[in-house]
């Protein structure tokens, strides 16, 4: 016989109720440590974003440079061709100033749903990425106000812009409002002064 047993001591087994409130108590946590970590996701995603997005910045400041400072002509999807001959894609333009790195035109938080008459169904599956099936998980935004033209003669410098000349002239933006979960959702964008910034949806509205 143990000494605690001649002591006439015995430790009294967990409870129901204990096990309950422990569950409540780790519950309660989760809850309150979840959206923080998912926020630091987010931040970490939309930083990533943001760094993309001034790389493709550098490599467009060195095009101009080569082009004479006129814009290159890009097509928004590899999959859908509206002019011809064809307009290459972003990354097929900047490839050589991006010094190959194809992960630069890739956002970790890129998402796309495919619809089910989608020729990209067969090859992608109907969950996948814009990396995946397009190349690129930026789009270029006003192909036909650039393509072709001098910097300082696009379009909106024309029609003066949103008020703040190149640095309110969208130029490259995420395919979808890719980080949700921050109090309204936000998307990033690259505009035509060549620096990157993360705007909220209701602007891009």
């Amino acid at each position: 016989m143990s000494d605690r047993a001649r002591s006439g001591y015995v430790r009294p087994g967990i409870s129901r109720i204990e096990v309950l409130v422990g569950g409540i108590v780790l519950a309660v946590a989760g809850v309150l440590v979840l959206p923080t970590l998912g926020s630091g996701r987010v931040a970490e995603r939309r930083a990533a974003c943001l760094v993309n997005l001034g790389e493709i910045g550098k490599a467009l400041a060195a095009y101009l440079n080569d082009s004479g400072q006129v814009w290159p002509y890009v097509s928004k999807l590899r999959s859908v061709q509206l002019h011809q001959p064809p307009w290459p894609t972003l990354p097929e333009v900047l490839e050589k100033y991006v010094a190959g790195r194809k992960d630069v035109f890739a956002c970790p938080a890129d998402r796309r749903e495919l619809a089910d008459d989608s020729p990209l169904r067969k090859e992608h599956g109907k969950r996948t990425t814009w990396w995946q099936t397009e190349g690129t998980s930026y789009e270029w935004m006003m192909g036909e106000g650039y393509g072709g033209r001098k910097v300082g003669e696009e379009t909106l410098v024309k029609a003066k812009g949103f008020g703040m000349g190149r640095a309110d002239m969208p130029l490259v933006a995420e395919f979808g409002a890719f980080h949700e979960g921050d109090g309204g959702g936000s998307f990033n964008t690259l505009n035509a002064d060549l620096k990157p910034r993360t705007a909220k949806d209701n602007v891009r509205r």
